[in-house]
């Protein structure tokens, strides 16, 4: 991690993301997640330890049994044996940006997903997947054309969003979710 010399904060880099991510990759990848990128919080899906800010990673878990759904989630949680499970389980998340652009302005992000849809497609080419689940709405479009057009159209579970886990979209991602796992018929 490169630490920024007038923070006294860590600011992780793409590798940092990706290393991480690596640590955690099953060797058949039954069902990926595609999310928009990592955030710019710091609350990356893949870091060992939750900063309270943790939302993906919190519902998703919900979602798959592997943390009481009327638990919160504090700071400080360790995460490496729920993300040893969710390896276990064949689950694997790829983000369709490799830096964080949730601070970007909407068209700067929408330009940064495009730019990016090439990467992750060689990327989720590369991974194999079975079965794959985009969440995001604002990346619903980019990402399913970009995977329609690389031939994995069949893939793909949503034909509509798939809402990120926060502003009060928690039970409707964790719904969505299960129902997806349902459709690939993937039993927890």
């Amino acid at each position: 991690m490169i630490r920024a010399p007038f923070m006294n904060a860590t600011k992780p880099s793409a590798a940092d993301f990706n290393r991480a991510r690596r640590k955690y990759r099953p060797h058949m990848i039954r069902f990926l997640l595609i999310a928009e990128s990592p955030p710019s919080s710091g609350g990356f899906f893949y870091f060992r330890m939750t900063i309270g800010k943790d939302h993906l990673f919190r519902e998703t878990m919900k979602a798959l049994e592997l943390w009481p759904r009327n638990r919160p989630m504090r700071r400080g949680v360790d995460k490496r044996s729920m993300l040893r499970h969710f390896q276990s389980m064949g689950f694997y998340l790829l983000d369709t940006c490799v830096f964080p652009v949730d601070k970007l302005r909407p068209i700067e992000r929408r330009k940064a997903v495009q730019n990016q849809t090439g990467r992750l497609v060689r990327d989720v080419i590369e991974a194999n997947p079975m079965h794959i689940l985009i969440v995001k709405s604002s990346i619903l479009n980019p990402v399913r054309i970009a995977l329609r057009d690389a031939g994995l159209k069949a893939r793909v579970l949503n034909i509509g969003p798939v809402p990120f886990p926060s502003h009060g979209n928690q039970p409707i991602y964790r719904s969505k979710l299960r129902r997806a796992l349902s459709k690939a018929h993937l039993s927890l």
